[in-house]
């Protein structure tokens, strides 16, 4: 028989390992307890590393004869004009690139007969189309609200200049879709009188003579006092300096009383702009890059580097070269500009996301089935509360794997379920 006092030892070896069992279970209950679990799908992305910058615009517009900028077309004081080309159109030497006129009466009355022009060629075109009908009404659906959205960009952005040739193609598309519609739009009437218009309003004007350009380039009616502002050739050669940039965007126009406009002698141009060394250490010369001018409604124009300067302290200037050129970027000049310095491929990965395993390595956790799978990355692109990452994985210069500096680990891969949400995750742990 078990006496009272054995009972009790008994007892009290039971209660403690009671106890001991029930601490090992809320240990495991509390350290082991990974709340719910919440992933989301990895897919690579494009991230963009942007700068802010103001910069000047510099372009080809300062050819001197006789110390006269003769870029820079003046015109006759009692004299009216009217320019007979668009702004950005080439010109040859001697083409004509203005019409001129004794009275604003006469300049009025062309300024009528090209407005007609304009109407007849128009009705001229849609009078060509062979078959309206066939044309797929889903396309001319498309074409018409791709030209209102112009339209309104143009307006929102306040570029009145483009609004007539925005409101002539948006017209013209709805007359191609009424057309297609069966509507008779009287094509042949509406040209002839158009035509009876012109020739009685041209009889009406007596005298006119053409301005001609002085040389080859591009002709833009515009002008904003800042054509001698800085030496295109010299940026050619790739020479500027962080005090002429702050000099340039500090510099007040110079405009003529009289011109017409002016000639581009290139079409190539320079954008400058003075740049922190950090911001400018991913910038080399000839690397690629894009710019964006929201003032002017102006995306993605492609720049290359053509020049960067010793360094000012931690300021070096940036000269851009770009080679595209229409009457919107002839406007550009002063500008705040968003410079895509890089573009990285990868996956985006929250701040919060990110954890470090037992031997330093940065990685994430993954969902694999139901287990919590470690998998090291290679950040490419801190960004505001996220990076841009790769796969940890290293290549020699051969394009062979650099296995020393490779983790021997899991990589991370396209539709991998990365753990956004969960308590107490570590890599190898099954969850429910």
């Amino acid at each position: 028989m078990i006496s009272k006092k054995d009972k009790k030892t008994v007892l009290i070896i039971l209660i403690v390992f009671a106890v001991i069992v029930l601490a090992y279970v809320a240990k495991d209950l509390y350290f082991g307890y990974t709340g719910p679990i919440q992933t989301e799908l990895l897919q690579p992305v494009k991230d963009h590393q942007n700068v802010s910058v103001q910069g000047f615009a510099v372009r080809d517009e300062a050819h001197y004869e006789n110390g006269k900028n003769i870029s820079i077309l003046t015109m006759q004081n009692d004299k009216v004009y009217i320019p007979t080309v668009s702004d950005s159109a080439s010109v040859a030497v001697g083409d004509s690139i203005a019409v001129q006129f004794d009275t604003k009466e006469q300049a009025e009355l062309y300024a009528r007969v090209r407005k007609l022009e304009k109407k007849i060629n128009e009705l001229e075109a849609l009078q060509i189309l062979e078959n309206p009908s066939l044309i797929s009404a889903t396309s001319l659906n498309s074409d018409i609200s791709n030209a209102l959205n112009a339209y309104l960009a143009d307006v929102e952005s306040g570029n009145y200049a483009a609004l007539e040739t925005a409101q002539q193609k948006l017209t013209s598309k709805i007359s191609i879709k009424r057309l297609a519609s069966g509507d008779d739009l009287k094509v042949a009437s509406r040209i002839e009188k158009h035509a009876a218009k012109k020739a009685q309003l041209e009889k009406k004007i007596r005298t006119k003579s053409f301005v001609t350009s002085p040389y080859a380039g591009y002709f833009v009616s515009r002008i904003d006092g800042y054509e001698d502002a800085f030496d295109y050739q010299a940026l050619e050669r790739g020479n500027i300096t962080t005090g002429q940039i702050d000099l340039l965007l500090k510099a007040e126009p110079s405009i003529p009383e009289q011109s017409i406009g002016k000639i581009i002698g290139q079409h190539s141009w320079f954008f400058v702009c003075n740049m922190s060394l950090t911001d400018a250490s991913v910038l080399k010369k000839g690397h690629s890059v894009t710019v964006d001018f929201p003032k002017e409604n102006l995306y993605e124009i492609p720049m290359k580097v053509h020049a960067i300067s010793e360094r000012d302290g931690d300021i070096v200037a940036v000269i851009f070269q770009c080679t595209q050129l229409n009457e919107a970027i002839s406007r550009l000049r002063s500008e705040t500009a968003e410079i895509t310095v890089n573009t990285f491929e990868g996956f985006r990965i929250s701040n919060e996301q990110l954890v470090k395993n037992k031997d330093g390595l940065t990685g994430v956790y993954v969902l694999a089935g139901k287990r919590v799978v470690f998998k090291p990355i290679r950040i490419l692109y801190h960004a505001n509360g996220y990076v841009i990452a790769a796969p940890a994985v290293y290549y020699l210069e051969n394009g062979e794997v650099d296995t020393e500096k490779t983790p021997n680990l899991p990589q991370l891969e396209n539709y991998d379920q990365l753990i956004v949400k969960g308590k107490n995750l570590y890599d190898g742990k099954v969850v429910s």
